[in-house]
């Protein structure tokens, strides 16, 4: 029977991603999903490679998203030569409008530079005649960000699932760990899940917002909780948003095929993944205030995913503690997607004992 060298729990794309980095070293790799592969936060986003408002962020939150941004046009072309699957990465630019809840920094042109970005910032009259199609507001400026891209995550994590089970690793769906079992000298021993125990001495947790309680019942104390975020899709017409669309905490998002995603909400309410009409009603203004054509798109959809906060939005990378086998990436909040590449690159380092090159995030 084959020994697992790593057990991952969670199927979202961090873990995914780890998955497939760990495989590729050669390693043998077993993922536990509560439900079913990547349907959770990772496949509900808008698939925006890039913090939002990157000035609100921490330096190392910075660092570990743009470390990850820099992956995804190579990552993206390699699951498509091995898998056939297109994510459908594609720099679409970011054109961020500002408000007086979300202003921005005095010199957002010079923070563009010191993160290795070339920002332009327009007065209102500039950003129409460069975008016609948006609508702002009298006075408003904006903000335009050229490098920011994004990824159709839907197709990003079947492709990431196929190119994994080509790798050989083994997935279970369906099965719910109920708890991890450590020696007297904390070392990982067991995994026990609603299906039978695992043996064990290396695992992940990569659960989102229910990486906490998994933890928890572990003895141990991480501040990760859920985060509510509703979109709502819509059918346009392909082509017709110039540029992703930011404005306060909403964003549009259009895909190839001409798909519009509206987001989003955040909202503190637990474990609830419902969707509400207040919420559906406020996207719908949003979109039709600043993309007027959109009020001819009929809505196809609404959904809500569970985003796992985290306090600043410092996600929680690496060791629970030297030697325990036991690893966390979890508490990336609305990033997850955008900084995988680079949470798994350091999860990877770590385990196979190499030097770690990417920014360490993890707070104490």
């Amino acid at each position: 029977m084959r020994t697992d060298d790593v057990v991952i729990v969670g199927a979202g794309v961090i873990g995914l991603v780890s998955a497939l980095f760990l495989a590729e070293s050669g390693l043998a790799v077993r993922v536990l999903e509560r439900g079913q592969i990547g349907q959770e936060a990772s496949w509900a986003g808008g698939g925006i490679l890039s913090p939002l408002h990157p000035w609100r962020y921490l330096p190392e939150v910075r660092r570990l998203a743009a470390a990850g941004m820099a992956a995804y046009p190579e990552l993206a072309r390699s699951l498509l030569e091995h898998t056939g699957i297109d994510p459908e990465w594609q720099a679409s630019g970011l054109l961020i409008l500002e408000s007086t809840d979300h202003p921005f920094p005095t010199d957002p042109v010079g923070f563009g530079a010191g993160e290795g970005q070339t920002w332009h910032l327009w007065d209102g009259v500039t950003a129409a005649a460069q975008f016609p199609d948006f609508r702002l507001r009298h006075g408003q400026r904006a903000l335009w960000c050229p490098e920011v891209a994004q990824v159709r995550n839907p197709r990003l994590l079947k492709a990431l699932h196929r190119r994994c089970q080509q790798l050989g690793v083994r997935f279970f769906p369906g099965t719910e760990v109920r708890a991890f079992v450590r020696d007297d000298a904390g070392k990982l021993r067991t995994i026990v899940t609603d299906q039978g125990e695992i043996s064990s001495t290396r695992a992940i947790v990569t659960a989102g917002a229910w990486s906490r309680q998994l933890l928890v019942d572990a003895g141990l104390e991480f501040p990760i909780k859920p985060m509510r975020g509703q979109m709502l899709l819509l059918q346009g017409e392909p082509g017709a948003l110039p540029s992703l669309l930011l404005h306060g905490p909403h964003y549009l998002v259009q895909r190839r095929d001409g798909l519009l995603l509206v987001g989003s909400s955040t909202e503190d309410v637990g474990f609830d993944k419902s969707s509400t009409v207040a919420i559906r009603e406020e996207l719908l203004a949003f979109i039709h205030e600043f993309f007027p054509p959109a009020r001819d798109y009929p809505v196809l959809r609404q959904w809500a995913g569970l985003r796992p906060g985290s306090p600043e939005n410092r996600p929680f990378i690496g060791a629970v503690f030297d030697g325990s086998g036991l690893y966390i990436a979890s508490g990336h909040f609305r990033y997850g997607l955008t900084m995988a590449p680079a949470t798994a690159s350091i999860l990877r380092e770590q385990i196979l004992g190499e030097p770690t090159r990417a920014p360490a995030v993890m707070p104490s």
